[in-house]
């Protein structure tokens, strides 16, 4: 038997037990090498064998002092490693316990929970460590375990090291020629004399403050109205100290030769140690809503700017056959007319739905639909109005399409009768129905109230015209509320949430939530969902996944393993209560909902997906978990993409559909 005979699940300690010491013999190790004190060790019996790969073994460091009551950690060092570590079992043991005793041992390897097994006794007297399936650096020194140990009481204690069985990551054994053990002094808890005064050093020198440079600028010489595209620069801390800046990308686009800051079409927060460099992209720039002409862009930080010139060209739209061209659409001829009508692009446009229903107090929504699409929505100007503003009032207005800040115009009157909407650089699903906008409606007095829509300009992310053959608006009614319960009502009308999203955002980041890029806005606003908090929690206490995940393994929440993906998730959720502990829905009957697998047979990103849907119950009443849409899910079906590839604004607007999912009707 050998290495490669360790199973992937333990089903008792017995068998690790079994297959470690088919492993030694294999190796050719008569005996458990074990090592004691800092110069311990004794050289095993090594049978002869094929190229044998040998190693020894050692505690680092070899000695150590604490004080009573405080600890220390020594790593378990394999030093020469030949094809990585993928198994080990091994004791390491407190030669007097009255000293120091064994607290906790961190198997490293990223082995499996069910392929590992650390026992350690009461008294802390040894700890036995065993351990399959795990993955390391592949040559050289390797630490595959970090021992934590407690000083008791004052004196001195060897630590002896016994090596049961090792093997590569390919289960090939490991010969280990010899094992090194340690020592700790472990020093009384006495209070130590005042020391005499003495002089004030020499104060340190201050730091350089942060100074964020931009260099490197990468950006095309020209584009074609409607193309997407792409710009980076390095953005380096040229101070010593660590700060975070919002960095910019911004465009002329009222042609002044000035790039002003309400000129940015986008932006990110950015934060660098001192003498850290970072290259800053902002992607999927769209250039549909721009004359045809030369630009002046560039990417700006608060201390410095570098900037080039791009040159929009306009859309070739000449047929193929250039005698058609001039003139000659003008002369009444039917080819020329079938021609003229080959360029023509017709839709008409809606307010879906029709009509919908509502207490007084309540609100819904109405789609602004484009019915046939053929070459995306780019631009549009639209106005909805309330018939009777009496009735109902418009309160909010959302545009699809991402187009943006600067580009975008939204205005709705104070009493709600009517809002008109301008955008301009959207980028919407190319054919068939689209949906440009969306406006919330309140419903304000018991009645009935058609809603209009008027259509100014329509056009595709080309910048070509839509002729629109027509447009079809909707109503509303409006049901008066029993008032028999109104103090019920204005009891929960008393529950707000205690933190703003700037609040948030300058707890968690030190910046407005306005300034934020998408990845953190949409972290923020997550936060923000999950209020009201336990008692006593501030934002600042609220850690997001990846800080969990960075805290703990130095790696974003992302690239980790399905069951660390759990164990984060597990752990960012109970930050807002606790955890479901006898929910309606099992994980497996969750995972077979939405993806007709057990929760055991998911991968990484989808358990973790489930594992938050979980976490997330109760569900509303009526809600199944075939109802409920991941992130991904919701951005796929608005906009063919994955939720990490959207702009801010459609972080944002994602996050809060996901989370409201969640919220009980009231």
């Amino acid at each position: 038997m050998s290495v490669r005979d360790i199973p992937t699940t333990l089903e008792l300690k017995g068998i690790m037990a079994i297959v470690t010491v088919a492993l030694v013999t294999t190796a050719g190790v008569g005996g458990a090498a074990l090592g004691i004190g800092p110069l311990g060790g004794q050289e095993p019996v090594v049978a002869q064998q094929e190229s044998p790969l040998e190693t020894a073994v050692s505690l680092d460091p070899s000695s150590a002092t604490v004080t009573s009551g405080e600890s220390t950690t020594y790593d378990v060092v394999v030093d020469s490693a030949d094809g990585g570590v993928g198994a080990y079992d091994f004791t390491v043991s407190m030669v007097d316990p009255s000293v120091a005793s064994i607290s906790d041992v961190a198997v490293n390897g990223n082995p499996n929970d069910q392929t590992t097994d650390v026992s350690i006794p009461d008294d802390g007297s040894s700890a036995d460590v065993t351990v399959a399936l795990a993955n390391t650096s592949d040559t050289g020194s390797v630490t595959i375990a970090t021992v934590t140990v407690q000083g008791d009481e004052a004196g001195t204690s060897d630590i002896g090291l016994a090596v049961d069985a090792l093997g590569t990551e390919a289960g090939e054994p490991y010969t280990v020629t010899g094992t090194t053990g340690a020592s700790l002094t472990v020093e009384a808890d006495d209070p130590e004399p005042e020391p005499d005064p003495e002089p004030e050093p020499d104060p340190e020198p201050e730091p350089d403050p942060a100074s964020f440079q931009v260099s490197n600028l990468d950006a095309p010489d020209s584009a074609t109205q409607g193309d997407n595209i792409t710009v980076s620069a390095n953005v380096t801390n040229d101070g010593d100290e660590e700060a975070t800046q919002t960095v910019a990308f911004r465009l002329d686009v009222d042609g002044n030769g000035t790039l002003e800051g309400d000129e940015a079409l986008d932006s990110q927060a950015v934060t660098l140690d001192g003498n850290e460099t970072q290259m800053v992209t902002f992607s999927d720039l769209n250039t549909s809503g721009l004359d045809a002409g030369d630009y002046t862009h560039g990417v700006f930080t608060d201390d410095n700017s570098t900037t080039a010139t791009i040159t929009i060209e306009a859309v070739d739209d000449d047929d193929d056959d250039d005698r058609d061209d001039g003139d000659d659409g003008d002369d009444g001829d039917a080819d020329d007319g079938d021609d003229g009508d080959e360029m023509l692009r017709e839709t008409a446009m809606s307010l879906q739905p029709p009509d919908s229903t509502v207490s007084a107090g309540e609100s819904t929504t109405y789609d602004v639909v484009v019915d046939s699409a053929d070459g995306g929505v780019g631009a549009y100007d639209f106005t909805v109005s309330i018939a009777d503003p009496s009735v109902a009032s418009i309160s909010d207005v959302g545009v699809n399409g991402n187009p943006n800040d600067q580009t975008t115009d939204v205005s709705i009157p104070a009493d709600g009768s009517s809002a008109d909407v301008t955008a301009a650089l959207a980028d919407t699903s190319d054919t068939g129905s689209v949906t440009i906008a969306t406006v919330t409606v309140d419903g304000d007095a018991a009645g009935t109230s058609g809603l209009s829509l008027a259509v100014d300009a329509l056009g595709t992310e080309a910048g070509e015209p839509y002729t629109v053959t027509g447009t079809t608006g909707a109503s509303i009614t409006v049901e008066a509320v029993d008032d028999g319960d109104g103090d019920d009502s204005d009891e929960s009308d008393d529950v707000d949430e205690e933190f703003t999203l700037d609040e948030i955002a300058q707890a968690k980041y030190g910046h407005d939530f306005a300034d934020l890029s998408a990845e953190t806005a949409g972290e923020v606003q997550a936060i923000y969902n999950r209020q009201p908090f336990p008692a006593g929690t501030d934002p600042a206490d609220i850690r997001t996944r990846n800080e969990i995940t960075d805290d703990r393994y130095d790696r974003d929440f992302d690239d980790v393993s399905r069951e660390t993906t759990i164990e984060i998730q597990n752990d960012y959720d109970a930050q807002f209560g606790p955890l479901p502990s006898d929910p309606a829905f099992t994980l497996d009957e969750i995972a077979q909902a939405k993806y007709g697998h057990d929760f055991a047979d998911l991968s990484a990103e989808t358990a973790g997906e489930v594992q938050a849907i979980y976490n997330r119950q109760p569900f509303p009443a009526g809600t199944e978990p075939g109802d409920i849409r991941t992130r991904n899910e919701i951005t796929d079906d608005r906009y063919d993409r994955d939720f990490d590839d959207v702009s801010r604004e459609t972080t944002i607007e994602i996050q809060n559909d996901y989370d409201a999912q969640f919220e009980a009707d009231t």
